[in-house]
């Protein structure tokens, strides 16, 4: 599978024709899909194909229009979503983040989502993944998130807040989990 959580901000996207983007990472956005609505048919058509748009070979380009596909993708996974969303921002709001400004995410816990990404579903409700993938993944500050998701701030924020606390235990058991195999390994 491909890192859905690694592709675009670590390396440049290889030049290789704007068409190809769409299909060359059409798992990666599925997955981003998937992953915000919970739901792999709604996930299909979440994802965009552009593959009319030019062909240019120009690699800022490829860069910018793989971005536009990724938050093409986010955003018509949060349009599918929104009522949702907006019935949980309230209950949020009400639990706000008590130590506030969390960092994007690490390669570590980027990998962790993708690994571990079908418990997180079921486990993190839709308002918690997509402060997760907006702010942790996108690196997006959580007013600008507030602003793509209709709700207000506090409310990403303690979501976020949520999710990055649900992850981090989920990285505890998968440590613990490898330290109990490597003790009956040994």
């Amino acid at each position: 599978m491909i890192s859905a959580a690694t592709m675009c901000h670590s390396e440049g996207v290889q030049t290789h024709g704007t068409g190809r983007v769409f299909s060359d990472y059409r798992e990666e956005l599925e997955w981003l899909a998937n992953f915000l609505t919970g739901d792999t048919k709604l996930a299909a058509a979440c994802v965009v194909d552009a593959c009319a748009l030019s062909n240019s070979q120009n690699q800022d380009f490829e860069e910018w229009l793989l971005q536009w596909a990724r938050l093409g993708t986010i955003r018509s996974a949060v349009d599918l979503q929104h009522s949702r969303i907006v019935q949980l921002a309230p209950i949020y709001k009400r639990r706000p983040c008590a130590h506030g400004g969390h960092k994007a995410l690490s390669q570590d816990f980027l990998d962790l989502i993708v690994e571990e990404s079908n418990v997180l579903i079921s486990k993190l409700d839709v308002l918690c993944r997509c402060a997760l993938v907006i702010c942790g993944i996108e690196k997006k500050p959580t007013h600008e998130a507030a602003l793509f998701l209709g709700i207000e701030a506090a409310s990403v924020e303690s979501a976020y807040c949520t999710a990055l606390h649900f992850l981090e235990v989920i990285g505890c058991e998968q440590l613990q989990r490898r330290d109990n195999l490597a003790a009956m390994c040994n």
